[in-house]
């Protein structure tokens, strides 16, 4: 069955329910869930899952660590159920950081229009993968980036840093261990400064400095 979502105008007032990909077809605003893993170890890192080669859009690109449309009737605080289906982790809204909404908006060469209002979450998580279970249907990886790598990497300070983490061996059934080299080019491509400002809010939340915002 097609997955149904709420529809807004511009100004979040709510219009009427759709389907997903024809409210994608024709432009309509609507509203996901965002929520990014900050490790505290190792001077931190935040999460990035590695997307599923069968995905239609995007397919090897690293994303947000857990993301997902909000289903018609759903509130904003029921998204969570997207970290706990990708990611596979326990978790309440209470050990969220709310940042805000962020606005994306931006018209993809297949004809699907994204008119998105973003609510975005940081979640600080001190633990291994090994604690982690994947969705495998949705994700094909996860992995690390240094706050300081990414901070120079998304600012242009410079144009390669490294990411470590777990990828899916489909032939095997398992999850092994990599280490690889990235550029901005293997990352979803987003108009402003999305995975910049990320960073930085890391780093403010790692070192217990609030408020925290997006916009």
């Amino acid at each position: 069955m097609a997955e149904r979502i709420d529809i807004y105008d511009a100004d979040l007032r709510h219009l009427g329910v759709m389907d997903r990909k024809e409210a994608h077809k024709e432009g309509h605003w609507h509203q996901t869930f965002h929520c990014w893993v900050v490790n505290g170890r190792e001077n931190g890192s935040v999460l990035f899952q590695v997307r599923s080669p069968e995905m239609v859009n995007f397919p090897n690109m690293l994303d947000v660590s857990a993301a997902g449309h909000l289903e018609a009737g759903e509130t904003e605080e029921q998204g969570i159920r997207e970290v706990r289906e990708e990611l596979g982790i326990p978790l309440e809204m209470k050990s969220l950081h709310r940042l805000g909404y962020r606005v994306e908006v931006a018209d993809q060469s297949n004809g699907q229009k994204n008119r998105e209002y973003q609510a975005v979450y940081l979640h600080r998580l001190d633990k291994d993968l090994s604690g982690y279970y994947p969705q495998v249907e949705e994700i094909s990886g996860l992995v690390w980036l240094g706050l300081q790598e990414g901070l120079e990497l998304f600012s242009g300070a410079r144009e390669h840093a490294t990411v470590s983490g777990v990828r899916w061996n489909k032939s095997d059934s398992q999850w092994v261990s990599i280490r690889r080299e990235v550029t901005m080019e293997d990352f979803l491509p987003r108009i402003q400064n999305y995975y910049l400002t990320v960073c930085i809010m890391a780093e403010r939340l790692l070192e217990n400095r609030f408020p925290l915002a997006i916009s």
